[in-house]
């Protein structure tokens, strides 16, 4: 009897560390699904603009397929940097879901695990939470100056030893913690 309640046990908490409906209440916001064209590059639909093209610069997403976190992330640039002519974000690095729809690398690797899971109509997601940038006055040599303090990179691993704890391993898009 209590090798079965053991065994559900665990099961809930993976199923609730990896659920992004559990870190709504820390601020995660949905800022877009994600479609494919016909290259298998990635096209952003159900666009929250506020979040997706705020200039903000601090924060940890979430890429969910379905309700499951796949992968956790972070970045220092904004999430998305309008094109003048569509709402889909500048494609480069200046941007972290710029770089999703067409870069090589992670960016690719996750494209490409996704892409097929797509293609099958089911949904994967973007969340994104926003994290506050400190402006902290210091002094360099005696002179005035200021800095910004964020702790986006910090939260990512707050968040992927988390996961960690409550099932054995992290996001399975993540190749490593860091």
């Amino acid at each position: 009897m209590i090798d079965k309640k053991l065994k559900r046990s665990y099961y809930n908490s993976m199923k609730t560390a990896l659920n992004i409906n559990s870190y709504k209440k820390d601020g995660f916001k949905k800022v877009c699904e994600v479609s494919v064209d016909e290259d298998n590059h990635w096209i952003y639909v159900n666009i929250n603009k506020d979040i997706m093209f705020s200039e903000h610069r601090s924060w940890v997403y979430a890429i969910v397929e379905g309700n499951e976190i796949v992968k956790i992330g972070e970045t220092g640039n904004p999430l998305g940097i309008a094109c003048k002519y569509h709402d889909q974000p500048q494609i480069g690095t200046k941007c972290r879901l710029g770089r999703y729809k067409r870069l090589g690398g992670t960016d690719e690797y996750v494209r490409d695990e996704l892409n097929e899971t797509i293609q099958q109509g089911n949904q994967v997601s973007i969340w994104a939470l926003e994290c506050d940038m400190v402006f902290k006055n210091i002094r360099v040599q005696g002179k005035l100056s200021t800095t910004i303090i964020t702790y986006h990179k910090d939260l990512e691993l707050r968040y992927l030893d988390h996961i960690y704890a409550r099932t054995g391993s992290i996001p399975r898009l993540n190749k490593a913690r860091k």
